[in-house]
């Protein structure tokens, strides 16, 4: 049997309903096939053995209260999956909504605070951020909950900020719940030329969304570094989708940061997942991006992440 990789690149999902048995099946060949099959093995007559009775009596009331039986069996089957559907569709929906009204809100109330010419502490301007993007985390992680029917979903961002040899690394700035509460203290900044950051501009032009089925092979191939939480932590995160998170740097438009949704259970994301994880990528991208100018045309003043171009 053939391994799965360790790492699986996407750039969309649209032929996410052709894969696996499911999608083998609703293909042209596969609908055929299944024709066939059924008029081989059930509709031609010629492979009857000779003895087999032509006609069976039964009575109406059987025939009638069997066929209403059935008939209410799915039908109340039917209705209690029209129910879960619609009321799993609304709750995504209201997430999604909630994810873009906080933002809108955080954004508003740093017009309001922001002062022209004044003066402000990049620590301070950090504490905003790192609102908004807790906030994000938190919205992010019930949305894929619901959507991936997975409790153990938490959602995490790094930020692309000046290192000490004056290059560049992406910092964790925020967490959902669900990861070990002491991670913040062990957490280390990932150099843009090692593990996700590298893999990701350089092998993927900064593009796509990355699932992560295997982190120790993949860190063995380059695409994975291997940090103190990862070692202390392992339960974790057992599997991820990564996606970069891509917007106006300062002078061109740049990989400002990474988002990651990990799980503790493995093969809980699908293809199907891909669009969804690059529209909340976007949309996330471009609320701190509109933060980091906000500051600097309003204040004109350092960066809430430091530096002047992010990555």
């Amino acid at each position: 049997m053939q391994m799965k990789q360790p790492v699986a690149h996407y750039s969309d999902g649209r032929n996410a309903w052709n894969l696996g048995f499911v999608g083998g099946v609703i293909r042209i060949r596969g609908i055929a096939i299944a024709g066939l099959v059924t008029l081989i093995t059930m509709g031609a007559p010629w492979w009857w053995p000779d003895n087999t009775p032509t006609t069976i009596e039964f009575s109406v009331k059987s025939i009638a209260g069997f066929f209403a039986i059935t008939v209410s069996v799915v039908i109340i089957l039917l209705l209690i999956y029209l129910r879960k559907r619609i009321q799993r569709s609304l709750n995504m929906k209201y997430q999604l909504h909630r994810l873009t009204h906080d933002v809108r809100d955080r954004q508003t109330a740093m017009h309001s605070k922001l002062v022209p010419t004044k003066s402000y502490s990049k620590g301070k301007l950090t504490k905003e951020l790192e609102l908004m993007l807790a906030e994000i985390c938190a919205n992010l992680s019930d949305y894929f909950k619901e959507l991936i029917r997975d409790d153990t979903i938490t959602v995490s961002i790094r930020l692309a900020v000046p290192d000490k040899t004056n290059g560049i690394a992406y910092k964790t700035f925020a967490r959902s719940k669900g990861l070990n509460q002491n991670r913040s203290k062990h957490s280390e900044p990932i150099p843009a030329n090692e593990g996700i950051p590298r893999f990701l501009r350089d092998e993927k032009n900064s593009q796509g969304v990355l699932f992560y089925y295997d982190l120790i092979v993949a860190a063995q191939s380059g695409a994975y570094k291997f940090t103190k939480n990862d070692t202390q932590y392992p339960e974790d995160i057992s599997t991820m989708m990564v996606a970069p998170l891509n917007a106006f740097s300062g002078s061109k438009q740049d990989m400002i940061g990474i988002l990651y949704v990990a799980s503790r259970n493995q093969g809980v994301f699908k293809v199907s997942h891909v669009d969804s994880m690059a529209f909340v990528a976007d949309h996330t991208a471009m609320a701190i991006a509109n933060i980091i100018e906000l500051v600097r045309l309003k204040c004109n003043t350092v960066s809430p992440i430091g530096g002047g171009v992010h990555a």
